[in-house]
């Protein structure tokens, strides 16, 4: 039999306990003094401890939002390479082109550094008329390749057109029916030729939180019964030869490598039996779905995924190539639209512990029941109401729940005073397991704000401090947020290898500011964060690591100021200060100027505390 044992704590441990080697796949780790670092290959890392250091020592105030454009081109070549050897060891011929989808993540940065990657012929897909210009924005050089989805009216239709004619190669795909004839319409109107694709409905389904985005009660794609209505349409219009792409999508964060092949086997089907009708398509968009790891359990749950990069690209090329040899088919290039894969793990938000509620000391019931002659007896009976003694030196939680209902009886009868019940309160928590000792730590962050799928979908991230981590933590915490919202806390917590309410920390020292980073923030987070509470966007900005080992912070964007956040809702900041300075002289205030003044700064500071704990610091100017 396996003896059991405590490991020792060390810097390898510490990397297990916070599941860094698989969440992080490479790109982070932690360092000889403790630090989280960011690895960007061959001895090059940067230390995300002195990232934040060097912020405050610019005067920038934590969160920030950190973005690493190095990691962004990296996962595209990743994934480049995945399809090239997956080609190459099967023999097909299959050629990749793949496509970032700008509704991950749409900040212009990204997507110009994923569109900078060293990887061929990579394009943009967008879904709406301000993602389509946005990508004609980005588009660098005389070329590009562009992915057209979605919901269109006239005017989507139309530029997507002008794209065509720019030399930018547009695949308009068919999502409804109704907007094949309008494509038809204005391209002839228009005299320019249009290349279409259809998407299609597919019975097979992907397990998961997002598996409605595929499979046959998905919003978009034709049935099959459409299917055969636009292909019948396409007869009558003589634009049979115009349809080049077949386009499906399976869902996103897929955590089983082998829903992609059940799709793609449907897929293929519909593939053959459009040639057959002899419709040449020559591309298959397969969609997205590929996985991050962010549970780091390395299985099928819904926020984690049993497969890599390698093993998804040869599930795609081994699948079509097998059912075109078996089928006597053309092998179609490959289209992907991978954006959560590409983009996650290129983000983190660093910021600081504010405050941690204080725990009880450790006593026992029987120092409770010292305490005077009524709350000696109360105590016993209590205790002995929950067949416990005053010998006891723990209580299991169901215990201490039941126990907390009697005292608060107690009180509401007036059998006890307040301070009494107080101090029993506080003396037989202490009773409790140390696992149920959790303290809460405050965060400088707006959950709904920087991690808002944590929130609506209950997803998990990698939280953990970029500090101390050649020391063993040992307290046991929940995170809680700034907002006025019993919800602005964190439920689950990926640690050790399992899923649980609440996660280990070091004890908050007032020396030293204690820093956390939320990972794997790069895919949705930042567009779908809300502003609750009027907490705004954080700072944000570009770290690189030139050749020289030298650290460099580009394109710094500042957070949201109050005066922002006042005019998204309608409130003007010149009305706040007539209205401050109405009153002021009303109650006969002194130092009427230098109080405008800071209220002046407020309006135009950060929206959430300042990590310097300096007075109404500007951030802009007006």
């Amino acid at each position: 039999m396996s003896k059991k044992y405590k490991q020792a704590w060390d810097l390898d441990r510490a990397r297990e306990f916070y599941n860094i080697p698989v969440w992080g796949e490479g790109y982070f780790d932690i360092n000889s003094l403790g630090h989280v670092i960011v690895r960007l290959g061959n001895q090059m890392q940067i230390d995300l401890y002195e990232v934040a250091a060097r912020l405050t020592q610019q005067g920038v105030s934590l969160p920030v939002l950190v973005r690493f454009p190095q990691i962004l081109q990296a996962r595209v070549k990743q994934l480049a390479h995945a399809f090239e050897l997956a080609a190459e060891k099967s023999q097909y011929a299959i050629e990749h082109l793949p496509f970032y989808p700008l509704k991950v993540n749409q900040q212009g940065t990204v997507v110009e550094h994923i569109l900078s990657a060293d990887v061929q012929a990579i394009g943009l897909e967008v879904g709406t008329k301000a993602e389509l210009l946005a990508a004609l924005g980005v588009f660098d050089g005389e070329s590009g390749r562009l992915i057209c989805n979605g919901y269109k009216d006239r005017a989507y239709i139309r530029l997507a057109l002008f794209a065509q004619a720019m030399n930018i190669q547009t695949f308009l795909v068919v999502e409804k029916l109704a907007e094949l004839e309008l494509i038809i319409e204005e391209a002839e109107r228009l005299n320019i030729e249009a290349i279409l694709g259809v998407r299609i409905r597919l019975h097979s389904i992907a397990a998961g939180k997002w598996q409605n985005s595929g499979g046959k009660e998905a919003k978009f794609g034709l049935s099959t019964a459409e299917l055969v209505n636009f292909i019948a349409v396409l007869e009558q219009q003589s634009y049979q030869a115009h349809l080049k792409v077949l386009h499906f999508h399976m869902g996103s964060q897929i955590s089983n490598v082998s829903d992609f092949r059940l799709g793609l086997l449907e897929a293929m089907s519909v593939y053959r039996a459009l040639h057959e009708e002899g419709i040449k398509i020559e591309k298959i968009d397969i969609g997205g779905g590929v996985g991050v790891d962010y549970s780091s359990q390395q299985n099928i749950s819904y926020f984690s995924k049993s497969y890599s990069l390698q093993d998804y690209a040869d599930t795609v090329v081994v699948t079509i190539g097998d059912y075109c040899l078996r089928h006597d088919l053309p092998l179609p290039q490959v289209l992907s639209e991978n954006g959560r894969a590409l983009s996650a793990h290129h983000a983190v938000l660093l910021t600081n512990v504010v405050e941690a509620e204080q725990l009880p000391a450790p006593t026992s019931p029987a120092g409770a029941q010292e305490e005077t002659l009524n709350l000696r007896a109360v105590a016993a009976r209590l205790l002995q109401d929950i067949n416990l003694t005053g010998a006891e030196q723990t209580l299991s939680i169901q215990d201490y729940d039941q126990f907390l209902q009697r005292v608060g009886e107690s009180f509401v009868s007036g059998e006890i005073s307040l301070l009494e019940r107080a101090k029993i309160e506080t003396h037989m928590r202490a009773c409790l397991p140390t696992e149920h000792h959790i303290q809460k730590y405050y965060l400088n962050f707006s959950l709904f704000q920087s991690l808002p799928d944590a929130w609506g979908l209950g997803q998990i991230f990698p939280i953990m401090p970029i500090q101390k981590l050649h020391e063993e933590p040992h307290q046991q915490v929940v995170l809680h947020d700034l907002t006025c919202d019993s919800d602005g806390h964190i439920d689950s917590y990926a640690c050790d290898g399992k899923v649980s309410s609440s996660i280990r920390m070091h004890a908050i020292e007032d020396t030293q500011q204690y820093l956390l980073g939320f990972f794997l923030l790069g895919a949705y987070q930042e567009v779908l964060g809300d502003m609750h509470n009027l907490f705004g966007d954080t700072h944000a900005l570009n770290v690189e690591l030139t050749d020289n080992q030298e650290l460099v912070f580009t394109d710094f964007e500042g957070g949201d100021t109050v005066q922002e956040l006042l005019a998204m809702v309608h409130i003007d900041s010149a009305r706040v200060m007539h209205r401050c300075q109405q009153r002021m002289q009303a109650a006969k205030n002194t130092d009427v100027q230098q109080r405008l003044a800071e209220i002046n700064n407020a309006l135009y500071s950060y929206s959430y505390l300042d990590s310097m704990d300096r007075p109404a610091h500007r951030i802009k100017d007006e």
